[in-house]
């Protein structure tokens, strides 16, 4: 049996701002994404909260939401997966998961960054709307990748007209490819290329929307040979890796400082217990189906 990647994902099995057969769309291609890039003998399991502010781009919000994903990050490694992947262009929950479990906890975003340093000498991020511009810009501070990336401006969403109802229509992305030919990848290019003009050698997105852009086969800004690394496909393959390496030498997180644990599993829980509901113990956290990577 080859690698298990815990795929958490900061929703519920049912998203209100979509309809079911459409947050399905988003979920199926997400999947299509990871069947693209990882080995057939890894498995990958998406996995849900059981509860979820619906809200990535608040700071306070976003802190509801990290403790249902780092419950659900915990669970998985007592079901014995290799390395649990965050599905967000934010990066949510990820310090703290890594506190708390021994298995490598990896971000999307992060892992897309840290690539892009090997395949360039600037990059820049495209976020999906102006509230995540500034906890991208201190997810770069806090990997100390600023001076990594351009100097002004490193992270940007699109400004062609349209382009925030063209973010509601997320399902559409993962349904239909002219879709994003027509109506992604024009607004997506045209930020990027400003970007490229203020020095960016590397373009990295910043939402798991975004993803689209691999099943579309867009890899290049169009007129450039610039590459788009997708952040989906970049960070499932970099936990693919790390799953592998914890798997077979046991390289995982330093716990030396920033991420040792002061706390057995057993005081964790205890005092972790009164800001849980009694019903929504770690056990009950929702799971889809496991699926093999590839045919």
């Amino acid at each position: 049996m080859g690698t298990r990647i815990h795929a958490q994902s900061i929703y519920t099995l049912d998203h209100p701002g979509y309809s079911p057969e459409g947050y399905a769309q988003i979920n199926r291609g997400i999947q299509r994404i990871y069947e693209r890039v990882l080995h057939a003998d890894t498995t990958i399991e998406a996995c849900f909260v059981p509860r979820s502010t619906f809200y990535t781009s608040h700071a306070y919000l976003e802190m509801l939401n990290n403790g249902e994903i780092v419950r659900g990050i915990i669970d998985a490694e007592t079901k014995g997966y290799d390395v649990a992947f965050v599905r967000c262009g934010n990066d949510p929950g990820i310090r703290e998961a890594r506190e708390s479990v021994s298995m490598p906890v990896v971000a999307m975003t992060e892992s897309a960054m840290h690539l892009a340093c090997q395949l360039g000498a600037r990059f820049a991020v495209i976020a999906v709307d102006d509230k995540s511009i500034p906890l991208v810009e201190r997810n770069l501070r806090l990997y100390g990748l600023e001076r990594e990336a351009i100097a002004t401006r490193p992270v940007r969403k699109p400004r062609a007209a349209g382009w925030d109802e063209c973010v509601v229509e997320g399902p559409k992305w993962f349904e239909s490819v002219d879709y994003v030919r027509e109506r992604v990848i024009p607004a997506f290019d045209a930020c990027a290329r400003e970007l490229i003009d203020d020095g960016a050698e590397i373009i990295v997105t910043g939402c798991a929307l975004f993803g689209a852009l691999t099943l579309a086969d867009h890899r290049k800004v169009e007129g450039t040979d610039v590459p788009i690394l997708e952040s989906v496909a970049v960070g499932v393959k970099a936990a693919e890796m790390q799953g592998d390496l914890y798997r077979s030498i046991g390289l995982s997180t330093s716990k030396h400082l920033t991420y040792r644990s002061l706390l057995s599993p057993e005081m964790r829980d205890q005092l972790a217990g009164p800001f849980l509901r009694g019903e929504e113990k770690a056990d009950d956290v929702a799971t889809g189906t496991s699926v093999r990577a590839a045919s």
